[in-house]
């Protein structure tokens, strides 16, 4: 029924909250899961905890990221690792995953990815917001239940 997941993260503490609801409902269903990270066009922005505390670069070590000093090379190499991170939770509970990290407007790279992948749900976080703040800023997670054919699970967050 539900074979392929796709769970998009993008690095808050909120997106991840989906990972543990994500993960358990994968290994019952038996579905693959693929991660999804959306770098935005404007700018690089490094996942959680890397954007709060940038490791402090060591000899030989050319990816670490010094504060002050995010190149697009260095902010890539954080996401991947912050992807591969949640891989590795999945993995730990007998889900098979994979992710990848792209650059684009969110909800079409989450869309985009849906079709390409083969995906047969969505699966991820959004936060609780007043009526008046989704009224003026939107939201991704309610923008891609709008206009995605899958069904997409949300999970509420902080």
């Amino acid at each position: 029924m539900y074979e392929r997941m796709l769970v998009p993260i993008d690095g808050s503490h909120g997106s991840a909250s989906v990972v543990p609801a994500a993960a358990e409902l994968a290994r019952r269903l038996g579905s693959r899961v693929d991660l999804l990270l959306v770098e935005p066009e404007t700018g690089a922005r490094l996942p959680h905890p890397e954007h709060h505390r940038p490791i402090a670069r060591r000899a030989g070590d050319p990816d670490a990221l010094v504060p002050g000093t995010l190149t697009p090379q260095a902010v890539r190499s954080a996401n991947e690792r912050y992807v591969e991170r949640h891989i590795e939770e999945f993995d730990a509970l007998g889900v098979e995953a994979r992710g990848k990290v792209v650059c684009g407007e969110a909800v079409e790279e989450i869309l985009r990815a849906a079709l390409e992948l083969r995906s047969d749900v969505i699966a991820m976080a959004t936060r609780k917001l007043s009526n008046f703040a989704r009224r003026e800023t939107g939201s991704i997670a309610e923008e891609v239940l709008w206009r995605s054919r899958l069904p997409v699970l949300l999970i509420a967050c902080g």
